[in-house]
C-alpha cells in the first residue's frame, strides 16, 4: 500500500467515524461545500420556482422562466469564468464568491419579474443562508456518518447496551414511579396545551444537553492526552482503522498533538451524539414502560378522580379493550404524562451518567473511549503519514 493510498484510507476512515476535523487541511471551502454541491446546486436551481409566481401565463409564463434559468445559469458559469474553470465544470473549491452567487443571484429574477419582489428575494437569499449553514453543519461535522456509525456500534454491542440499560433502569426508576402514581402530575398533564407539553419536555431535554455540553471539554483535554507513543500504538492497533499500524520504534514525533478548535468541537460533538443516543434508548425503554404501566395499573375510573373529570371524553381516548374480563383504556393524558417522565428520566440519566462513578464507568467511558481509540489513529496518521513527503491530493469523499 502506498503512501497516499493508505491516507486516503485513514481519511475516509476518519469521514466514517463522523470525525472530518481530524484530518489535515480539511477546510471547508475544498473538503465540505464540494462534497455537498450535487445538493446545492438541486437548490440552486430549484429556487426558480418562486421567480414570478402566477404573475404570467402562457407564451409570458415560458419567457419568464427561460429568463430566469438563463440569469442564474449565467451567474454560475460568470463564477466559472472567474476562477479561470471551463464554463461548466465542477468546482474544486468553493469560494466566498461561489457562496456569495449561490446566496443572491436566485434572488434576481423575483426582483425583476416577481409578484411581491423585494419580499421574495429576501425570502430567497434568507433560505439559502440557512442552507448553506445547514449543510456546513451536517456535512463539515459528519452527522451523517455519526448516526450510522453509533447506530452500528448499537447494533454490534446490542448485548451490553441492553445490559447497561438493566443497570440504569431502577435508578431512574425509583425516583420517577412515585412521580407516575401522583394526581397532581395527572391534573398538570389534562391541563397541558400541545405547545406547553412541547416546551416543558424541550426544556427538561435542553438542561440534560446543556449539563452535558459543559462537562465534554474537560473530558476532551483527558481522553486526548496520552502518555507514550507506546499508549498511542496499543490504542490504534484495537482502533479497527486501515492505517499500518507502524513499530513503536518508528513513531518519533509528538505522541500527544493538539487540537484545534474545529477538532475539540468536532470530538466534542460526536461524544455529545454517542451519549444522547444511550439516553434516548433508555428513555425509550422507560418510555414503553410506563405506557404499559399505566394502561394495566391506572384504571379509567382512577384517571377520572385524578384530573377531576366527569367521564373521558373522546377527545381523551385513543384506544379502548377488554381483556380478562375487563376494561383497558390508553388515553392521551397517560401519554403525556409518559412523555413528561421520559424527559425528567432522561435529565436524571445525564445527571448520573457524568457524574456518578459507577454510571459513568458504565455509560460514559464507553463513549469516550471509542473518541480515544481515534485520536491514537490521529497520532500516528500526523506522524507517519502526513509528514511523509507525498504529493497533494484531495480529501477522500469517503
Amino acid at each position: 500500500m502506498t503512501g497516499v493510498s493508505e491516507r486516503e484510507e485513514v481519511e475516509r476512515w476518519f469521514l466514517r467515524q463522523g470525525l472530518p476535523h481530524l484530518i489535515d487541511g480539511y477546510r471547508a471551502s475544498t473538503d465540505v461545500f464540494t462534497r455537498a454541491l450535487p445538493f446545492l446546486l438541486a437548490v440552486f436551481l430549484f429556487n426558480i420556482v418562486g421567480a414570478y409566481s402566477d404573475r404570467f401565463t402562457g407564451w409570458a409564463q415560458a419567457l419568464v422562466a427561460g429568463i430566469s434559468f438563463a440569469i442564474v445559469l449565467g451567474a454560475a458559469v460568470g463564477v466559472n469564468l472567474l476562477r479561470r474553470r471551463r464554463p461548466f465544470q465542477r468546482p474544486s473549491e468553493v469560494g466566498s464568491i461561489e457562496l456569495a452567487v449561490f446566496a443572491l443571484a436566485p434572488a434576481l429574477p423575483p426582483l425583476l419579474f416577481g409578484t411581491r419582489p423585494l419580499l421574495t428575494a429576501l425570502g430567497i437569499v434568507a433560505g439559502n443562508l440557512v442552507v448553506l449553514v445547514g449543510v456546513y453543519v451536517v456535512v463539515g461535522f459528519g452527522l451523517v456518518p455519526t448516526t450510522i456509525w453509533a447506530a452500528r456500534q448499537t447494533y454490534r454491542h446490542l448485548s451490553q447496551v441492553l445490559t447497561l440499560m438493566g443497570r440504569a433502569l431502577p435508578f431512574v426508576l425509583v425516583f420517577s414511579a412515585f412521580l407516575f402514581l401522583n394526581a397532581e402530575l395527572w391534573q398538570v398533564a389534562l391541563d397541558f396545551t400541545a405547545p406547553a407539553f412541547w416546551v416543558t419536555v424541550g426544556l427538561l431535554s435542553g438542561v440534560a444537553v446543556v449539563f452535558v455540553a459543559l462537562r465534554i471539554p474537560r473530558e476532551i483535554a483527558q481522553i486526548s492526552h496520552f502518555d507514550s507513543w507506546v499508549e498511542v500504538h496499543e490504542l490504534a492497533a484495537g482502533a479497527e482503522s486501515p492505517l499500518v499500524t507502524r513499530q513503536v520504534q518508528d513513531l518519533r514525533g509528538d505522541h500527544d498533538p493538539p487540537l484545534s478548535k474545529p477538532d475539540r468541537f468536532n470530538v466534542g460533538l460526536v461524544v455529545l451524539f454517542n451519549l444522547g443516543l444511550q439516553i434516548v434508548l433508555v428513555s425509550i425503554v422507560i418510555g414503553l414502560f410506563y405506557v404499559a404501566f399505566g394502561v394495566f395499573a391506572v384504571r379509567e375510573d382512577t384517571i377520572i378522580t385524578w384530573t377531576s373529570l366527569d367521564q373521558l371524553g373522546p377527545d381523551e381516548v385513543i384506544a379502548r379493550w377488554e381483556l380478562w374480563g375487563t376494561d383497558f383504556v390508553l388515553t392521551v393524558v397517560l401519554l403525556r404524562v409518559v412523555g413528561f417522565l421520559v424527559a425528567f428520566s432522561a435529565l436524571q440519566f445525564a445527571l448520573a451518567a457524568v457524574t456518578d462513578a459507577t454510571y459513568r464507568q458504565e455509560f460514559f467511558d464507553e463513549v469516550t473511549g471509542e473518541v480515544r481509540h481515534a485520536l491514537a489513529v490521529r497520532s500516528i496518521y500526523l506522524d507517519q503519514i502526513v509528514d511523509e513527503p507525498t504529493a497533494d491530493h484531495p480529501v477522500a469523499d469517503g
